[in-house]
């Protein structure tokens, strides 16, 4: 089972190009199924990608080159480039230090690809394990036996049948259809999928025990005299760390927050102006039941607020990869990929996401289910609007609703390409389709297998 990987590919557009690199862009998001440049439906293992031009950067405008695939990133950009090296060189003929030899040389194109990669940054997949192939066939799975059933019912007493006799009659029919051969070999879950929770478990406890000790040690006059003064000395260390920690980041929030009572004009003024040009961002948006966001902040200055976010990024990748794996977000079932990514020049903080239903709705379960989580990142980054203000990350900040909205708006960048290779399927329909697939053949009680039977 070839893990999810990504890639983030960052390329400064040359001097004089963005209107054609953005017309030709336009073009191929308009007919992303059939257009003649970059062949999307025929890459192997692409779940996701999308290529957004950033226009409002000091350091001028950049391409950024997006995907979420199956396998490793090399050998995708390298089965791209066998396919589409055209394709590939007029897209990116416009950005600075493209290879004077062109699609000539095809392996300076790819170490071009592969240099300007700023790897995954901090990725959450929803259902790591389940490759592009394997959704689909699920989906297919699943349709295949909805359209049996709908047959059985019309033409035969399936419905008066109970519920084991009628999933005997569903096995039947999977096992007599060879296109559906590949359901009666055991697809093997991840190692984190399956062990993630108790490592977590088991990683914490050694922390806490160790605290616990200290405590008890400190206090315990069993203790010799030296081990006690060493105990309080470590605790004393520990607690004014976690004290200077706090202080230098509640100094930081009355800085922020102070900049932000100067600013000029307020924030509903910047975005009542900007936002009459909203529908330029949003035009592809709705048109099927998954979005792409993209969205560019500016990370706060000072080395304080950069090593902050370096962390909180760090402690998202174990959580996400250890508990966050089995098709949610926090307590959010909507999103299938995204990704955090700090630039190379440090400056800025890309958020890219695939997900389910409207931009609205996906914000509003953020906020309703994940404020800590939305503080904790980007608090530490500032655009023209400004961030809520917040206190020590955990009050305010994105429960202030109307302006974390209009922040994260002012933030998105339109995705002049974007591709998806099940547009259809929903985060929950992906993990129906797993449980459809895992329990066909096992050995279910009768209350499992009405349950079974109703996912269909």
């Amino acid at each position: 089972m070839p893990p999810q990987r990504g890639f983030t590919i960052v390329t400064r557009v040359a001097d004089g190009h963005v209107a054609d690199l953005t017309e030709l862009l336009d073009a191929i998001g308009g007919n992303i199924k059939r257009n003649p440049h970059i062949p999307f439906v025929d890459l192997d293992g692409l779940h996701y990608s999308a290529m957004i031009v950033v226009e409002d950067d000091p350091g001028g405008p950049y391409l950024l080159f997006e995907g979420s695939i199956d396998g490793e990133v090399e050998g995708f950009l390298r089965g791209l480039i066998a396919g589409a090296a055209d394709g590939v060189g007029e897209i990116y003929r416009h950005c600075a230090g493209y290879p004077a030899s062109g699609t000539s040389d095809r392996e300076a194109l790819l170490d071009y690809l592969v240099t300007h990669d700023l790897g995954p940054g901090t990725m959450f997949v929803a259902w790591p394990g389940r490759t592009v192939t394997t959704i689909r066939e699920e989906s297919d799975l699943r349709d295949r036996i909805g359209r049996f059933l709908d047959t059985q019912l019309a033409t035969t007493d399936l419905a008066s049948q109970p519920p084991r006799q009628v999933r005997r009659r569903i096995q039947e029919f999977v096992r007599d259809e060879p296109a559906l051969a590949w359901t009666r070999q055991t697809l093997p879950k991840p190692f984190l999928v399956r062990f993630g929770p108790e490592l977590a478990v088991f990683g914490t406890y050694p922390l806490l025990f160790g605290l616990y000790k200290l405590a008890r040690t400190s206090v315990s006059r069993r203790s010799s005299r030296t081990a006690r003064f060493l105990a309080q000395l470590t605790l004393s260390g520990l607690g004014a760390a976690l004290g200077g920690f706090l202080g230098a980041l509640r100094l930081h929030e009355i800085h922020d927050d102070r900049k932000d009572a100067a600013r000029s004009p307020d924030w509903q003024a910047v975005y009542a102006r900007w936002s009459q040009s909203l529908g330029k961002v949003v035009e592809r948006e709705d048109f099927q039941a998954q979005n792409h966001l993209v969205s560019v902040t500016q990370v706060k200055p000072g080395r304080f607020r950069l090593l902050l976010l370096r962390g909180v990024l760090r402690a998202v990748i174990l959580v996400v990869r250890l508990v966050m794996n089995r098709g949610k977000l926090a307590s959010i079932t909507s999103v299938h990929f995204a990704r955090w990514v700090i630039t190379g020049d440090d400056k800025n903080l890309v958020f890219l996401s695939n997900f389910d239903g409207s931009w609205e709705s996906y914000l509003n379960d953020f906020i309703d289910l994940a404020a800590f989580g939305l503080n904790a990142v980007w608090a530490n980054t500032d655009n023209r609007i400004g961030y809520p203000s917040s206190k020590f990350l955990i009050k305010g900040g994105a429960e202030e609703g109307d302006r974390f909205k209009a922040y994260a708006r002012y933030s998105q960048v339109r995705s002049r390409v974007w591709y998806s290779a099940y547009p259809d399927l929903t985060v929950e329909n992906i993990g129906n389709d797993i449980a459809i697939r895992d329990d066909l053949f096992s050995d279910l009680d009768d209350q499992d297998t009405e349950t079974w039977l109703r996912r269909l």
